[in-house]
Parts: structure tokens; sequence; C-alpha cells
């Protein structure tokens, strides 16, 4: 009998593991897509320098910048709704197997403690997430993304650059709402 309790919490523990990993792949995942698409765009700039190509063409300068600007922005905004669509299912995984746990009967008590105090961790977090993408977005940014970890925030903002005062109005927000430390925080504009 104690064979099967040990049996199901490795069991149990595996499944855990497993989801840190699948957890920690995602967000490598998502960081390299994200240094990715801003070397993509210097390689491009480059290259084409190189080659002696012109990038810029002065005579149609104007419209070729107006529909780089809605590329751009489109680009910006797909970028955030894929972000939050991957974001969401992630955490829809993470909670499922959560509750396999929970509402498994052979799941041992210390077990389902645990589990249940990750879950409320997930959902603090989302809770946290959303308030404080909501105060940025009330200050008057277009859009953000906040990324919550044990001991450090991530911050995207819509904008190419950030001033001084933005960067002070979004750490006091993110600070304020989260608890961690400024050196903690990391505020990344999105080129």
């Amino acid at each position: 009998m104690e064979m099967l309790v040990v049996k199901r919490k490795s069991v149990v523990m595996g499944i855990l593991i497993v989801l840190l990993i699948i957890t920690g792949y995602l967000n490598l995942v998502y960081n390299q897509s994200v240094l990715n698409g801003q070397d993509v765009q210097e390689a491009v700039s480059q290259q084409g320098e190189e080659d002696g190509i012109a990038v810029k063409d002065k005579e149609g300068s104007s419209e070729e910048e107006d529909d780089t600007a809605e590329v751009a922005a489109v680009s910006s905004a797909n970028f955030f709704a894929s972000y939050r669509l991957e974001r969401e299912n992630t955490r829809k995984e993470e909670i499922e197997y959560i509750r396999e746990i929970l509402d498994n009967p052979a799941s041992d008590p210390e077990m389902k403690k645990e589990a249940q105090a990750q879950l409320l961790e997930i959902t603090k977090n989302m809770e946290k997430e959303l308030a404080i993408e909501a105060l940025i977005k009330a200050k008057g940014f277009k859009d953000v993304v906040v990324i919550l970890h044990k001991d450090s925030v991530n911050v995207i903002v819509d904008r190419p650059e950030l001033k001084q005062e933005e960067v002070a109005q979004i750490l006091d927000i993110v600070r304020r709402e989260s608890g961690h430390k400024p050196e903690n925080i990391k505020i990344i504009p999105k080129i």
C-alpha cells in the first residue's frame, strides 16, 4: 500500500516538473522571439545598405513611411494579442494539470494542498497582471503586457521609446501593485 502512495507521489511530482519545464520553455521561446524580431529588423536594414539597395526613396518616402507605420501598428497589435492568447492557453494547461491533481481521489492530501497553493498563486498573478495592465493603460499607453514571475516582473509597452517620466509612472504602478523591488522590474518598449 505504501509503495502505491510513493508511486502516486512520484507521478504527481513528475507532472508538476513537466509543467514547470513547459512553462520555462514557453518563456524562453517568447523571449527569443522578441529578441529575434529586433535583430531581424536591424539585419534587414544593414543587409539592404550593404547591397546598395535604397531603403527609403526620397520622392515616395511619405507614402512608404505611412505604410510602414500602419504595418508596425498592426504588427504591434498582433504581438500583444498573440502574447495574451498564448499566455491564456498556457495558464489553461497549467490549471488543467492542477485540477487533475485536485480531482484525483488517489492524490495525497499533501499534494492536494500544494496544488491548491499553486492554483491560488496562478490566480493571484492573473489578477495582478490584469490590474497592472489596466492601470498602465489608464495612464495613456496604447497597449501593455505584464509578465509576473516569482522574483521579477517584465513589462512590455507599446511605444518605441519611453521618457524618464513614463518609466517612473510605470515603475511606480508595478512596484505598488506587485510588491516587487524596483531592481526586479524590467520595462521594455516594444519596437
